[in-house]
């Protein structure tokens, strides 16, 4: 145990229980808001990494504003000030998420948050550094202990959110009860207001002038460590999905980090060895005992050395804290800092815009060993020596992704929704279009074979028996990919696609040819596919299929009972809808069933496996939906069935969703 363990006092209760409390309803924030603004995005999974950029940096103005306060102010005016600034933030929160104001993504997602929540998040930013601050004014001793117990409250805060609050409670019930816990957090620092707290600068200056500030390792290692958590958030959400659940468990091994190191505890570096590697072996056995897939083996060992590389980093950083509690609200606003420098390394508005993989995962894993390096060797004097070998890798590494992506790859682009590629096979005459890790469309590159339908809409797929078997004069198309599904349209038609990126629109028309030699009329319509069904007239269209749902990042707006709503409205009478749910990691066709019947809709669904050697052609799972019995006689007969639905599972709605129940364990 550490020398400074104390019996608790009164003011350990109250400070230790409000740092708790405001992280707990910081971290509860954080992920309500990402709820919240996710469907005015798309579901793009780098709105969580564009969110968490946001968080730093309103964390950094925390703490300027907690450094502030506790450097100009006594402790009963910082209380008092504080007090009514919380009032405010209460009294003033909007009731809703403000209108769109930019045309870029990020700017606009940026601001919004800041109109949305920027006030009460600042304020429960500062309760670590303000707590820390008063608590040692009280007790006069180290008080670290506040900083453990504020990641406590924020694990405590995800956690329950994801597990309870998610699936239990619709948006505006959560809400509401956050507003509760905030009052209460309130009065916690009310109830401050009647110790006898005292400060005595003369004393605190004279130690903070004996020891050397160490700014730049206060700032170089949380950034290496945000920087890696940033990655792995970002690459987990676009393989599984982008959703509470996912966000938080890399998140919950970064701050179970820092809630270990900064207990107070000090475990030698034998026991923290000792006890990664007898979790690598549960973990493993785990995995072992449920035969878990290749993508959850793959996750579960990358959250793992994400835990393992931020206990070396925080380990680092504990070490190096300031003993003057004077400094104490430095070294915090440093290590923001530092986390702001390190999300912004790997989010779309990086410097490092690279297209070749996960170039984010390299990025964040060379920022990470040049920041550990350097701490590590920095009283030796061979700081400088590991930041040349850190960039030398760094050069390594981008030398050779981009080498390998230059043997197959046509063009590259990285933006807010993710990272394309277009690539060659030419062994097999293909292009191909990926979208992080998902095919999103093939194209035989022989000549005479270039409008062949490939991936989800050969010959032979339920899509291609919808769209032979339904002749449609006015098609309504959710996902463009490239155009592959408009291969095989009439003359005469017409086909209107939904997409979501115009990036999207320019590589299916600048690389491939679907969209060029359609026969069809054919019209794009970006954004998002909800707003702007909405401004089509009703009975618009005669069949209507969404293909949004097989990437990382499936857009649950799109899957409500209120969507489904909008679908049927927008079709002409007895018109029908088809959905394709070949997602890798979440079950939908349950979760559609009950929001097409909510819609007064009947649903039937099918299946087909293609010969897994045959790269051209994709397995896949697609749901029809309609009120025309007829079409459901004829569908039945090729072999469509009704999908079952698990006992116990509620319909989704625009305010409640339980993603945990969707998950494919």
């Amino acid at each position: 145990m550490s020398k400074d363990s104390k019996p608790l006092t009164a003011p350990d209760l109250i400070f230790c229980s409000a740092a708790f409390l405001g992280s707990f309803l910081l971290f509860q924030l954080e992920l309500l808001a990402g709820q919240t603004v996710l469907p005015h995005y798309g579901g793009s999974y780098y709105v969580w990494t564009v969110c968490l950029l946001f968080y730093q940096l309103v964390l950094v103005a925390g703490y300027a504003y907690a450094l502030l306060l506790s450097e100009r102010f006594p402790p009963k005016i910082l209380l008092r000030v504080h007090l009514v600034l919380l009032a405010a933030a209460l009294a003033f929160m909007p009731a809703s998420f403000p209108a769109q104001t930019f045309g870029n993504p990020v700017l606009d997602l940026l601001w919004r948050l800041t109109l949305f929540i920027a006030f009460p998040f600042l304020l429960l930013s500062a309760s670590t550094t303000l707590c820390h601050k008063l608590l040692s004014d009280a007790s006069g001793r180290s008080a670290y202990s506040v900083f453990a117990w504020s990641n406590a409250g924020s694990l405590a805060g995800m956690l329950s959110y994801s597990l309870l609050l998610e699936p239990g409670l619709p948006l505006t019930s959560a809400a509401m009860l956050w507003r509760a816990f905030f009052v209460i957090y309130s009065l916690l620092f009310a109830a401050s207001m009647r110790l006898g707290l005292h400060s005595n600068p003369a004393s605190a200056n004279a130690a903070a002038a004996g020891e050397k500030p160490r700014y730049f390792l206060w700032f170089i290692l949380p950034a290496g460590s945000a920087a890696l958590l940033a990655a792995v958030t970002s690459y987990q959400s676009s393989v599984t999905a982008s959703m509470p659940l996912t966000w938080m468990i890399p998140l919950t091994v970064y701050l179970l980090s820092y809630a270990v190191l900064f207990s107070g505890m000090e475990p030698r570096v034998n026991t923290l060895r000792i006890c990664l590697f007898s979790l690598l072996f549960v973990l493993a056995g785990l995995l072992w005992r449920f035969e878990s897939s290749l993508t959850t083996i793959l996750l579960t060992l990358l959250n793992w050395a994400l835990f393992f590389a931020c206990i070396a980093a925080h380990r680092e950083l504990y070490l190096v804290r300031p003993r003057s509690a004077a400094l104490a609200p430095r070294y915090y606003l440093m290590m923001g800092l530092g986390g702001v420098a390190g999300t912004a390394l790997v989010t779309p508005v990086g410097a490092l815009r690279l297209s070749f993989g996960f170039a984010d995962l390299y990025i964040a894993l060379v920022a990470f060993i040049g920041a550990l390096a350097y701490a590590v060797n920095h009283e030796r004097g061979l700081g400088l020596r590991a930041m040349g070998f850190s960039t030398a890798l760094l050069a390594g590494l981008l030398a050779l992704g981009l080498k390998l992506s230059g043997e197959t790859q046509v063009f590259g682009l990285r933006n807010f929704y993710g990272i394309y590629r277009v690539e060659d096979d030419k062994a097999r005459g293909l292009r191909r279009f990926i979208h992080g890790s998902t095919v999103h469309g093939i194209q035989h590159l022989s000549a005479g074979e270039e409008l062949k339908t490939t991936v989800y809409y050969s010959a032979g797929s339920p899509i291609s028996e919808v769209l032979t078997a339904f002749p449609a004069a006015h098609v309504g198309a959710v996902g463009l990919g490239i155009g592959v599904s408009c291969a095989d349209a009439r003359k005469g038609t017409e086909w209107v696609f939904y997409e979501l990126d115009p990036d999207v629109v320019y590589i299916a028309r600048k690389y491939f040819t679907f969209l060029e030699k359609c026969r069809a009329d054919v019209r794009i319509v970006t954004g998002d596919a909800r707003i702007n069904l909405q401004k089509e007239p009703s009975g618009r269209f005669d069949l209507l299929y969404l293909d949004a749902f097989t990437g990382g990042s499936a857009p649950f707006h799109l899957l409500t009972r209120e969507a489904l709503e909008l679908y049927r409205s927008r079709l002409k009478p007895g018109g029908l809808m088809i959905f394709h749910v070949s997602a890798n990691f979440l079950n939908l066709m349950p979760v559609l069933r009950l929001s097409a019947s909510a819609a007064g809709l009947q649903s039937l669904a099918k299946t087909i496996s293609f010969d897994p050697d045959d790269p051209a052609r994709l397995s896949s799972e697609w749901l029809a939906v309609t009120a025309n019995p007829a079409h459901l006689r004829k569908l039945a007969k090729t072999g469509w069935s009704a999908p079952t639905v698990p006992a116990g599972r509620q319909v989704w709605t625009d305010e409640y969703r339980n993603v945990l129940k969707a998950i494919k364990w």
